[in-house]
């Protein structure tokens, strides 16, 4: 399919502003300029650098004719990347390096200059309307970094040219972290007040975006209102809130805020709900942290063998990696033994299918016990799909007994069907019942 480039410039735009990259770029762009003021004024070259001095500049000038240079400065470059489309979609690098500069001169404009930029874009009829509606959305994504309350209300002016849902949707939502940062509680009433006209927009996804942000400042106001939030997937909203806690400083003041609104709760399904999802999105987010650091934050937090539990059930391979091992280990020695066993289960089966000789070379080491047996059991049917010879050898090691009669029927279940031959001898040579159970009448 092809897309417009002025589309892609969206999409690369939209790219960068979610989990907080734009906010990144933002501060990353204002202490690049600083530091060339410093630099600048250390040579006694005199710059226009405190907030001061710009609005002094600003006074200087007209208002109305930089928004309106700003306005033709965007529909110039959007009828240019219209006819510049290419079949993939891509910009090419004159017209890439014209749209970020125009994006960072964008981010200069104060909130009556972008508002005139928007009036202009949506009365100029010069552009279609769906190029004439990522303009606005663009120039309404610089504006909700700083004013999101106006960037709000600019949309709902605009929505009818927003109606394609990306840049909408992505507008309503950065505004909204933004403002939440600052006023959560005026940031959900703006979602509250237009729930009924703006349904599209103010909505699950808007009041989770709320909550994510709100913790990461005021966790135990996030969890409050969690609590007085309507949802219908209370759960995706809890794993977000405890998504937002990306170092241990930050799960740690989710944490403790857990724990307080979890002791205000009476035991049930509710609270069990909140404390698995919250534990198990911390588990499952981890990202670059090694396990010796990830072990310290949990003896910190005093971590209960439930809470312990629920954590660890968030964990997988893809962000246990080169620890993994140490992980099963760990869940064998700190974990109930059914816990241990259903999450040693867990990432060892997906520690064989990624990478099974390593799986394997850990296990011929692995110390003895509940971790290991239900690892030995994962790894051999997991593996039989390939080497079902390896996964034999394996299941062997197990006690007699019910685990390793089933890890015997299951690698056979598993039995690459290309060598039926050696599964029918297989299956005589350990007694496997290989007819397909009768249908009760």
């Amino acid at each position: 399919m092809k897309f417009p480039i002025l589309s892609s410039l969206l999409i690369l735009v939209i790219g960068s502003i979610m989990g907080g990259m734009h906010q990144q770029r933002l501060a990353s762009l204002r202490a690049d300029h600083q530091e060339l003021v410093t630099r600048a004024s250390s040579l006694g070259i005199p710059l226009d650098s405190t907030e001061d001095q710009r609005e002094t500049k600003r006074q200087r000038e007209d208002t109305t004719h930089a928004a309106r240079a700003m306005t033709a400065e965007l529909i110039s470059l959007a009828k240019e990347m219209e006819r510049k489309q290419s079949p993939s979609g891509d910009l090419d690098e004159p017209s890439n390096e014209r749209a970020m500069d125009l994006m960072n001169r964008l981010m200069e404009l104060d909130a009556s200059q972008l508002k005139l930029v928007v009036s202009g874009l949506r009365d100029d009829r010069s552009l279609d309307a769906k190029s004439r509606g990522n303009m606005i959305g663009f120039a309404i994504l610089m504006l909700g970094e700083d004013h999101p309350s106006t960037a709000l209300g600019l949309y709902a002016e605009t929505k009818d040219l927003l109606s394609d849902g990306l840049i909408g949707q992505q507008v309503v939502v950065s505004s909204l972290r933004a403002w939440a940062k600052d006023s959560p509680l005026a940031a959900l009433e703006w979602v509250r007040a237009n729930e009924e006209s703006q349904p599209e927009v103010a909505n699950e996804e808007a009041k989770r975006t709320i909550l994510a942000e709100t913790a990461l400042t005021n966790p135990k106001l996030a969890f409050k209102l969690l609590g007085e939030m309507k949802l219908d997937d209370p759960s995706a909203a809890i794993g977000e809130l405890a998504e937002s806690g990306k170092t241990p400083e930050q799960r740690t003041a989710i944490l403790a805020a857990m724990r307080e609104h979890l002791a205000t709760l009476p035991d049930g399904e509710q609270r069990d709900e909140i404390l698995q999802d919250s534990l198990e999105s911390m588990g499952r987010n981890l990202s670059g942290e090694d396990f010796d650091t990830v072990k310290s934050w949990i003896t910190r937090s005093n971590l209960t063998s439930e809470e312990s539990a629920r954590f660890a059930a968030g964990l997988s391979y893809f962000n246990t990696k080169q620890d993994t091992g140490r992980w099963i280990e760990w869940m064998s020695t700190n974990l109930p033994e059914n816990d241990a066993k259903e999450c040693a289960d867990n990432l060892i089966g997906q520690w064989t299918q990624q990478d099974y000789l390593a799986a394997g070379k850990w296990l011929a080491a692995a110390p003895d016990g509940p971790g290991k047996i239900a690892s030995v059991a994962t790894y051999a049917e997991t593996v039989a799909e390939y080497e079902p010879q390896v996964a034999v050898q394996w299941a062997l090691t197990l006690p007699e007994g019910a685990e390793r009669k089933g890890t015997l029927e299951n690698i056979y279940q598993n039995w690459p069907k290309s060598d039926a031959a050696a599964a029918a001898e297989f299956a005589r040579k350990y007694g496997i019942d290989t007819e397909p159970p009768k249908e009760e009448p």
